[in-house]
């Protein structure tokens, strides 16, 4: 026992010397767990020099860098790891190493420009502004330490002051400069220019905070269609028109000399005529014409809608005996928004009923088919079929059937599973067992379709024949000769007048498994029924 304690001692010293003698020195702390010789091809390879694909295999964080053509190591392909993270200086050796102070920042493809160049490292490169996936990961003691990680957008380090307004990038109006003012901006770019007083109008005058507690100030979707959106109405609703009608972005007191009241003209502006500007009705310019050929406010033609509106419709009402007038269907509230109802619908062609009453006007009245693709089509030359919008799921089985009524011979405009069919009226019609039957029982399906026509009705095209062909004519076996559609064992077969062996005596009372036993006929066993001997001794042997 002695021995064997011995020997193993001077093994183990054995190893500690040749380990002593292979590796250069300790690791680093951040490399530990590789420590010993059974490590070494981890980092090095056998009879090579170091080699930058061993390390790459494991800080893959690293390598999907380089391989992005990302990051400050991306142009450092051609380096070796170890010219800048040496090792074997033992386990306090520091293997990152770069002074704060003198770094490029924008070898990291981020250049630090403004502000951003004042801040400490610290400031930025912390765990919590971590949004890489593959770092999020990491230890938090290593999330800790590295530089990787971080995101290039503004919201990745800074708390959105506006809580989603914009959908735009931070730097189209500010700055690294500083947050204010935002330089970058200008309101002409805007949906409200400023004009006259608005352009010294100080922000705050329009844009405030909400009365919510931390609530952002307020910059976009600003309700601003009208003056009265921000502006008292110091008249009191005595007037109708809009202030522009009179006054100007210049000044509240430069008013207009012309004051008008256009209803009291033969063209009461209501609806939308109510929002237009003048100049679109009125242009002053003799080389800006309005839609009607006119310029000034002595207008002559109006009176139609066509004055001044295209025929959205192509001329397709032409023929009605108001020649199309605009509004049998719509108003001066908006164009979209039809009077035409349910009720005047059921006075045209096609009369909607059933579930044709919920289809949105859309599904039907198409555009693209009668002149350019925003025309809708509301005229057909023909009466529409079921076919014109409806796809013939039968493909054609009743084409002879529907010469008159369509579609409508079997089906309604309830529903498509509504059927006024009866099997009654076919040459089939459903009697005993059959009228319990799923109509997908009988009528297959072939290439994706039902199959209604052509549907063969002898008993064998659906039943398995458990005869074996005893019974089989030149035209098949006709199963009625001896069963009904009420059930197989509902017979009505006559031993008497249908088989050459009449049943008298006490043969009417022999079971008839005692003399039609199972057998194989056709390579199918069943039982036999014909031929059948009929001498007494075939039954009866001699005693």
């Amino acid at each position: 026992m002695m021995r064997v304690r011995q020997g193993i001692g001077a093994f183990l010293f054995l190893c500690g010397v040749l380990h002593a003698q292979i590796s250069p020195g300790e690791l680093s702390e951040a490399h530990k767990d590789l420590e010993g010789i059974g490590n070494c091809t981890q980092c090095h390879t056998m009879g090579k020099t170091l080699s930058n694909e061993n390390c790459l295999n494991c800080h893959t964080e690293i390598r999907d860098r380089q391989n992005a053509n990302k990051g400050f190591h991306a142009p450092l392909r051609s380096k070796q790891c170890v010219e800048c993270h040496k090792e074997h200086h033992g386990r306090n050796f520091r293997i990152v190493r770069f002074s704060k102070e003198s770094f490029d920042h924008a070898l990291t493809g981020y250049r630090l420009e403004g502000k951003h160049a004042a801040a400490a490292c610290e400031q930025c490169h912390t765990r919590e502004r971590i949004t890489a996936k593959d770092i999020a990961v990491f230890p938090d003691a290593r999330k800790q330490r590295t530089m990787l990680g971080l995101g290039t957008a503004c919201l990745s380090c800074h708390k959105d002051e506006h809580r989603g307004q914009f959908n735009r990038e931070c730097t189209q109006c500010h700055t690294m400069n500083g947050w204010k003012p935002a330089s970058k901006f200008s309101h002409a770019s805007a949906r409200f220019p400023l004009e006259g007083a608005h352009a010294t109008a100080a922000c705050s005058g329009c844009h405030t905070r909400g009365s919510e507690p931390n609530a952002p100030v307020k910059f976009a979707r600003l309700e601003f269609a009208s003056c009265r959106s921000c502006h008292a109405d110091p008249h009191k609703g005595k007037f109708t028109q809009e202030c522009a009608q009179c006054h100007t972005p210049r000044s509240w007191h430069s008013v207009k000399t012309s004051l008008f009241d256009h209803a009291a003209t033969q063209f009461p502006l209501a609806g939308k005529h109510a929002v237009l500007r003048c100049e679109q009705c009125h242009p002053k310019d003799k080389r800006m014409k309005n839609p009607s050929g006119e310029t000034g406010f002595h207008i002559t033609r109006f009176r139609a809608c066509t004055n001044c509106h295209g025929d959205a419709h192509a001329r397709q009402f032409a023929g009605r005996t108001d020649r199309g007038e605009c509004s049998a269907c719509h108003t001066e509230q908006s164009f979209t928004h039809t009077t035409y109802s349910l009720s005047d619908h059921r006075n045209s062609r096609f009369p909607l009923t059933g579930a044709h009453q919920a289809v949105p006007c859309v599904k039907c009245h198409v555009g693209g088919k009668v002149q350019a693709n925003s025309t809708r089509q509301f005229r057909w030359e023909r009466p529409q079929e079921c076919t014109t919008c409806h796809t013939d799921v039968h493909r054609g089985q009743f084409a002879g059937r529907m010469t008159e009524n369509g579609c409508m011979t079997c089906h309604t405009t309830g529903a498509w599973d509504e059927l006024t069919f009866s099997h009654a009226e076919t040459t089939f019609p459903l009697k005993g067992r059959h009228a319990a039957v799923a109509c997908a029982k009988c009528h297959t399906v072939k290439d994706g379709v039902p199959q209604y026509s052509g549907v063969k009705k002898d008993c064998s095209a659906c039943h398995t024949d458990t005869h074996a062909g005893q019974f089989a004519g030149t035209e098949g076996t006709d199963c009625a000769r001896c069963h009904t559609e009420q059930g197989w064992r509902s017979l009505v077969f006559d031993h008497n007048t249908q088989a050459k062996f009449a049943l008298t005596g006490k043969h009417e009372n022999v079971r008839c498994d005692k003399c039609h036993r199972e057998a194989l006929i056709n390579s199918v066993r069943t039982i036999k029924y014909k031929p059948m001997e009929a001498a007494c001794i075939d039954c009866h042997p001699a005693q």
